[in-house]
């Protein structure tokens, strides 16, 4: 009898050992894995307290077309993502100039011993010869007194040289009178008088006179100034020339 009692102790005790010692080895896992997580948290603390606090990588790219990466100042300028920022350096820049060429320069005029001016720059007299001119565009004064001045604009071409020849308009002196009253004359649309006599300096060739009374056009002619003239306008007769004034 007591030993049935004690062997069903026995057996008690071995049911109640098997039943708790897998909760043991449950607990004493759990227990290393905390102290592995310990571990872990204190030698990540040491990396950190031993490193700056970096959280972002940065990286700088440069070779012969990359220059002046910026690089981080402070902290607040870290990201965290990889950026790479890449100035590709400026591209030299090729000035085309423009081939000018010196050619040949010619010049003849009608009456000669002419003043010739190039781009306001003295040239000489005509006629001229064995001169050069660079090609573009250049601007030509022709002058003599007793004759018009011509103003002549020229584009040269580099590749052929240039003559020119003019014939310049004598200028004759003009005397214009009138004894009607009340009249306003207008010459070739610029010029404009009342007064009874005037005196001018006209250009060989027609001249579009114009007369006005009370603001009204009363008569329209050609004139022509061929040698020094008077004339004499009449209200019937219109104008009439004389030689010399």
């Amino acid at each position: 009898m007591k030993m049935t009692k004690l062997f069903k102790l026995l057996i008690f005790i071995i049911l109640l050992s098997v039943q708790a010692f897998p909760q043991n080895i449950s607990r004493l896992k759990a227990k290393k894995e905390r102290e592995r997580q310990k571990r872990l948290k204190s030698i990540e603390q040491e990396v950190l307290e031993q490193t700056p606090e970096v959280d972002s990588l940065t990286v700088t790219i440069q070779d012969d077309e990359l220059v002046n990466v910026p690089i981080v100042k402070s902290e607040e300028e870290l990201v965290d993502s990889l950026v790479f920022e890449l100035r590709k350096m400026p591209k030299k820049v090729i000035e085309k100039k423009a081939l000018i060429s010196n050619v040949n320069l010619t010049i003849n005029t009608i009456p000669e011993n002419v003043d010739i001016s190039l781009d306001g720059n003295v040239l000489g007299k005509t006629p001229i010869s064995g001169k050069k001119i660079s090609s573009g565009n250049h601007t030509f004064l022709i002058q003599k007194d007793g004759y018009a001045p011509i103003s002549y604009d020229i584009n040269v071409n580099p590749s052929k040289a240039v003559s020119l020849d003019f014939f310049m308009n004598p200028v004759y002196d003009i005397k214009f009178k009138t004894d009607e009253v009340g009249l306003t004359f207008e010459l070739n649309n610029k010029h404009r008088w009342t007064e009874d006599i005037v005196r001018m300096q006209l250009e060989a060739g027609d001249h579009s006179l114009r007369v006005y009374k009370f603001g009204e056009i009363i008569d329209e002619q050609i004139i022509n100034a061929d040698q020094p003239l008077t004339f004499q306008y009449y209200l019937k007769k219109g104008t009439v020339a004389k030689p010399g004034i």
